[in-house]
């Protein structure tokens, strides 16, 4: 056998040592960490141009005037106040809802009820007419009526009803 290009005897010139793969690999390695470590330089650098550029919109929104502030937190003499108005709110509706019953009671005799006729639809009107009276006591009284909203005047509605049929409901059932 004459010796090949390379010089070494008895070796496929065209086949490379387990060593030089090996040194190809780690050198393709090397390339790829360093092309990674490239790109995450750059998108670094990226985001912190970013960061930069929101601080300086942050700072110039702060030099604007706030228009909201921040909810306070209330005091205790400040919740006192509204738990004390919560019960001034649903004394009157029970009231309301018992004196209501009564009236209706007193419109309306026991013998003309019976199911679901025009002197039921009167009581009715009654209890209604309660709820409506509500608010404007609300207001001789002071306690925000302006301040409340569709579920405050729902649970109103609905302490004035309940006290209005119980109280209705036992005066009928009085005498039998």
């Amino acid at each position: 056998m004459s010796p090949g290009p390379s010089g070494k005897k008895g070796k496929n010139p065209q086949k490379k040592s387990f060593m030089d793969q090996y040194r190809e690999f780690k050198k393709q390695q090397e390339n790829a960490k360093h092309a990674a470590m490239k790109d995450d330089a750059a998108r670094k650098k990226e985001r912190e141009e970013k960061l930069r550029e929101t601080a300086v919109q942050e700072s110039e929104e702060e030099s604007a005037p706030e228009i909201e502030e921040a909810p306070r937190k209330k005091t205790p003499e400040q919740k006192q106040k509204e738990h004390l108005f919560r019960i001034e709110k649903t004394l009157v509706a029970c009231g309301l809802g018992i004196a209501t019953g009564i009236i209706s009671y007193l419109v309306l005799s026991p013998a003309q009820i019976l199911g679901l006729q025009s002197y039921t639809l009167l009581a009715l009107l009654i209890m209604i007419a309660g709820i409506v009276i509500q608010r404007h006591i609300f207001i001789l009284l002071r306690l925000g009526s302006e301040k409340m909203g569709f579920k405050d005047w729902l649970y109103q509605g609905f302490i004035t009803f309940a006290f209005w049929f119980i109280s209705w409901t036992l005066l009928l059932t009085k005498g039998a």
